[in-house]
C-alpha cells in the first residue's frame, strides 16, 4: 500500500507523453523566440509590423504541431521542413528551424503508421546516401555533411524507438494471452470436475427419489458437500488472479500429490470405483510439478464420471529418479450402462482439459498422452520430468 502510494506522484504513461510533447513544443518555441525582429529591439534589429508577425507565423508553425505530433506526425515534420527551407532561403538562423526538422524526423519514424514509417525507412536511406555523396564531392567537408546525416540519425532513432514499442507491445500481449490461458486452465479444471460430480450426484438423487428418499437426502447432502468445495477452490483461484489486499477470499496453496486422497474420496462418493498405485520412494516434487500431476488425475477422474462413471478407474503413480509418471485409465463401461432403460442421462464435455493438461506438461519439459484403449477404455498418461 506505502509503495503504491509512494508511486503515485509519478504520473501515468498517457500523461507523460503529453508533458513531454508540450516540453517540446514550449522549447523549439523559446527556441525559435530571439529570432523574431521583434518591434523593441533596436533600431536596425527591430523590422515592420508584417514582417514581425510573418516571422511569428513561421515561430508557430514549427513549433505548436509537436503538441499534437504522436497522432499526427507527418504534418509536424512537413511543417517544420517547409519551416527550415523558408529560413534558409531567407538567409536567417536555421538552427531552431533545423531542430524542428530533426524532431520532426524522428516522429515520423516513431509515431507514423505503416506507410509513414516505410517512407522514413527509404528517406533515411537517401539521407545515408546523400551524405556520403557530399562527402566524396567536397573532398571530406563534414559541413556539408553533416545536415543529412542528422537527418538520418533522427529518422533512424525515431524508427528503433517504434520497433522498441511493437516489441514491448507484442510480450505484453504475450504475457496477456498467457494469463488468460492459465486461468482458463484453472477454471476448467476445477469447475468441470465439481460440476461433472455434482451432475452425476443429482442423477443418482433424481433416481434415488423414486425409491429410497433417505438415499436421496444423503445424495443431496454429497452434492451440498461438492458445491461448497468448488466454491472454495473458486474463490482461492479468484483471489490468486486477483491479488487484491482489499478482498478477503481464500488464498490456500495450490493443491498437491498430498491432496490427492481427498481428491479420490470425492470420486468415489460421486459413484466411481476408484483404485490408486504408487511404485517407487514417495519424494518431494516442485510445486508446479505436484500441481500438474494433481491435475492429471483430476482430469482423468472428470472424463471418467462424464463418460464411464460404471467403470472402475485406475491410478498409477511412478517415482523414478528423473521425473514423475502418471496414468489414469477407465475401463470399458459394462454394456447395459448409459441406455435409455438404465435412466443414466450421459455427462458430455469438450476437450479443453485434455489441451490444458498439454500445455501444462510442455511448459514444464514433459508431456501428455490420452486416448481409447483397444478395449474400449480410456488412458491418460503423463511424464512430468524433474530436474535434480
Amino acid at each position: 500500500m506505502e509503495a503504491s502510494r509512494a508511486a503515485g506522484w509519478w504520473p501515468g504513461p498517457d500523461r507523460r507523453a503529453r508533458i513531454t510533447d508540450r516540453l517540446l513544443a514550449a522549447g523549439l518555441l523559446a527556441w525559435a523566440a530571439p529570432d523574431v525582429p521583434w518591434w523593441w529591439r533596436p533600431p536596425g534589429h527591430g523590422a515592420a509590423t508584417p514582417a514581425v508577425l510573418g516571422y511569428v507565423v513561421l515561430m508557430l508553425a514549427q513549433s505548436l504541431p509537436f503538441l499534437w505530433w504522436r497522432r499526427v506526425p507527418l504534418p509536424a515534420a512537413v511543417l517544420a521542413a517547409a519551416v527550415l527551407a523558408v529560413r534558409t532561403g531567407l538567409a536567417q538562423n536555421p538552427y531552431s528551424a533545423s531542430a524542428a526538422t530533426a524532431a520532426g524526423a524522428f516522429g515520423l519514424g516513431a509515431w507514423g503508421g505503416r506507410r509513414t514509417r516505410l517512407a522514413a525507412r527509404v528517406l533515411t536511406g537517401a539521407a545515408v546516401a546523400g551524405a556520403a555523396i557530399v562527402l566524396l564531392t567536397s573532398h571530406g567537408s563534414r559541413a556539408h555533411a553533416l545536415p543529412l546525416a542528422l537527418l538520418a540519425t533522427a529518422l533512424g532513432l525515431g524508427e528503433v524507438t517504434a520497433a522498441n514499442r511493437d516489441a514491448a507491445t507484442a510480450s505484453a500481449r504475450l504475457a496477456h494471452d498467457a494469463e488468460r490461458s492459465r486461468f482458463a486452465r484453472e477454471l476448467h479444471d476445477v469447475i468441470s470436475h465439481q460440476l461433472s460430480a455434482i451432475a452425476v450426484q443429482a442423477g443418482a438423487a433424481r433416481l434415488a427419489s423414486q425409491q429410497d428418499p433417505a438415499v436421496a437426502v444423503r445424495t443431496v447432502g454429497g452434492i451440498e458437500d461438492i458445491a461448497r468445495h468448488g466454491l472454495t477452490e473458486l474463490n482461492r483461484i479468484v483471489g490468486a488472479m486477483r491479488r487484491d489486499e482489499g478482498e478477503h477470499l481464500d488464498r490456500r496453496p495450490q493443491p498437491r500429490l498430498d491432496d490427492l486422497p481427498d481428491l479420490l474420496d470425492g470420486a468415489r462418493a460421486a459413484g466411481l470405483t476408484v483404485r490408486l498405485a504408487v511404485a517407487g520412494p514417495s519424494q518431494p516434487l516442485p510445486a508446479a510439478v505436484e500441481l500438474a500431476a494433481y491435475r492429471v488425475v483430476q482430469e482423468g477422474l472428470t472424463n471418467a464420471l462424464r463418460y464411464a462413471r460404471s467403470a472402475p478407474v485406475s491410478v498409477a503413480l511412478s517415482y523414478l529418479d528423473d521425473g514423475l509418471g502418471l496414468m489414469v485409465e477407465n475401463d470399458p463401461p459394462p454394456p447395459e450402462a448409459g441406455t435409455p432403460g438404465h435412466g443414466e442421462r450421459p455427462v458430455r464435455g469438450g476437450a479443453r482439459g485434455l489441451r490444458g493438461l498439454a500445455e501444462r506438461a510442455q511448459m514444464l519439459g514433459g508431456s501428455v498422452q490420452a486416448g481409447p484403449r483397444p478395449d474400449g477404455g480410456f488412458a491418460v498418461r503423463a511424464w512430468l520430468p524433474v530436474s535434480r
